[in-house]
């Protein structure tokens, strides 16, 4: 009698685990996990989760951490379970330090508890309340059910011990509820090493009969009938957050028009393009090419005003062929012209020159490879302010159009942020169209001043006249030196082979025969050759590019263990 007496008692204790020695621990393990479920009528769960963890005497120990899933599966779909922390503790109440991090490819939230500039040992002591929507399956048609991970198979650590009491309302309880459970690995059907009971009329408690290793858990299954709890309202946010990123491309094109049409959209020209015999206002290539491209200077650019240069005689271009071993063909610029007499250049001119020689005498393309790139800006920005300071293009358009510019970047930046760790496709849909859009209208920013629209009308009848000079031999004839002088803008405009050919069809190839350009050392002398000068010419532009340009990047350019809850955690 005495002896199944002991043995009733005996059976009713909890389970205990025996204290480990502190030789044998060689990580953090889980002594006891206490943890308490409030379930609720909207379908929430409220879970205060308190957890005794030791570490013994290991070195460099500061915490654990906890991970909880935003998101579970039900088959095929994906059903999203919302957490929300209410506090992490230690079991007097004592906030304790913690970090938050939301892996978006996994749909985890993770708790990381601790301080990393200080360490602990022995048995510490976490409280972790929070709060869990939408945790109840409505799917069958012949009951409701709470399906869920109580402890989480992904714990790293072993976890010796554990009792869940489960609270359910007044109206679910042992007499209307069905319980079934799953233990061990991933993917389990086994129920060994754990039990339940009904503490009460509606609280459910499972205990441990031994301790959970590393990737085991436990998950339970309770159904009861059915218009007891309210399926889970998502928020307005959550419902329709997608669809408020509809509007904002919208809106920044509409933004984007206003600015334009203030900043950006040139003077209407109503009138057709007549040719233009001379230089429009004898604008260098530094002033007509910004002007053209609405203040970006392009490498033919750079190349056409070096040449420009040399056909006024401030410089001379030398072609040098060397043997491959040191780099091959490279061209020499020499000043012919003393220091004094460059100041009669403009200021775009003038920074250019400044910035290829650097105080030398001559200098060798190669040489400017690495270093002119961080030069280009400024040349540029002198050549911007020279056509503002004419009164040709709008300051404010330019100021705007790099406003345009980095809105575009950090617009791009925010969508792949979005897209990729928020998983937010709409986001980042909307976001990149409106990069787009800036990118679209900072392309045709700033505005020309009336004057600017005139003469850049004016500088459309220069290149027609080019690109036309067979029509106009008359105009040809009365002029002297127009080859070497149109040059430049020939190459400005993109047409340097058809110009050289026009010329040879015009002055015939008996002119050519005795022709050498003086400025350019690598031209053929006493039978020119339309091919081989273009050859020649192009050949020089490429390696100015290649040096110099603005291709250079200058100025910049993610059973048991089913259901929901459940996760993990482990030491640190």
């Amino acid at each position: 009698m005495i002896m199944a007496l002991f043995a009733v008692l005996f059976s009713a204790l909890p389970a205990v685990s025996l204290a480990r020695d502190p030789q044998d621990i060689t990580d953090w393990y889980v002594k006891d996990f206490q943890s308490t479920i409030i379930v609720n009528k909207d379908s929430s769960l409220l879970v205060e989760e308190k957890i005794t963890a030791d570490c013994g005497n290991l070195p460099d120990k500061h915490g654990i951490f906890r991970v909880l899933p935003l998101q579970v599966r039900a088959g095929a779909k994906k059903i999203k379970t919302p957490v929300e922390l209410v506090g992490i503790t230690d079991f007097e109440g004592n906030k304790l330090p913690y970090s938050t991090a939301i892996d978006r490819f996994n749909n985890t939230v993770t708790w990381k508890i601790g301080d990393p500039n200080k360490t602990v040992n022995g048995e510490n002591y976490y409280q972790i309340t929070y709060i869990v929507k939408n945790a109840i399956r409505f799917e069958n048609s012949g009951f409701d059910e709470l399906y869920w991970n109580l402890i989480g198979n992904f714990w790293n650590i072993d976890i010796d011990k554990y009792s869940v009491d489960i609270n359910f309302p007044e109206e679910v309880g042992q007499d209307n509820a069905q319980t079934d459970y799953y233990t061990g690995l991933f993917g389990s059907t086994g129920k060994e090493g754990a039990n339940y009971q009904w503490k009460s009329a509606n609280i459910l408690n499972f205990s441990s009969e031994r301790g959970l290793k590393v990737g085991e858990g436990i998950t339970a299954s309770i159904t009861f009938p059915k218009n007891i709890f309210t399926p889970y309202q998502p928020g307005f946010f959550e419902l329709y957050g997608n669809y408020l990123w509809l509007p904002v491309p919208i809106f920044f094109f509409i933004l984007c028009s206003y600015l334009w049409s203030k900043y950006g959209k040139d003077p209407k020209m109503d009138k057709a393009i007549t040719p233009e015999f001379e230089i429009p206002e004898n604008l260098t290539p530094l002033e007509m090419g910004p002007l053209i491209k609405n203040g970006d200077i392009a490498d033919q650019f750079i190349s056409a005003a070096i040449v420009d240069l040399a056909v006024k005689k401030y410089i001379v271009i030398e072609q040098i062929d060397r043997a491959w071993y040191l780099g091959g063909k490279d061209f020499k610029l020499s000043k012919i012209k003393p220091e004094e007499e460059f100041s009669a250049l403009n200021f775009p001119e003038k920074d250019l020159a400044e910035k290829i020689f650097g105080g030398k005498k001559e200098v060798f393309l190669s040489s400017l490879k690495k270093k002119f790139y961080r030069d280009l800006p400024v040349v540029q920005k002198t050549a911007v302010k020279n056509l503002v300071s004419k009164g040709l293009i709008l300051a404010k358009g330019r100021m705007l159009r790099t406003v345009f510019f980095v809105s575009a970047g950090f617009l791009f930046s925010a969508a792949l942020f979005l897209a990729i760790f928020f998983l937010s496709i709409p986001a980042g849909i909307s976001l990149g169209l409106s990069a787009i859009i800036f990118i679209c209208f900072g392309a045709v920013m700033p505005r020309r001043t009336p004057k600017g629209a005139e003469l850049n009308w004016r500088i459309k009848g220069f290149e027609m006249y080019m690109k036309k000079a067979e029509t106009f031999r008359q105009q040809f004839n009365e002029k002297e030196n127009i080859f070497e002088k149109f040059l430049p803008y020939a190459m400005v405009f993109g047409i340097t082979k058809l110009w050289i050919k026009k010329m040879e069809e015009i002055y015939g190839k008996e002119y050519f025969q005795s022709y050498h350009a003086a400025w350019f050392a690598g031209a053929p002398a006493g039978s020119f050759d339309a091919d081989s000068f273009f050859s020649q010419i192009n050949s020089l532009s490429s390696n100015i590019a290649s040096s110099i340009g603005t291709s250079s990047g200058a100025g910049g350019s993610g059973a048991s263990g089913g259901g929901g809850g459940g996760g993990g955690g482990g030491g640190w």
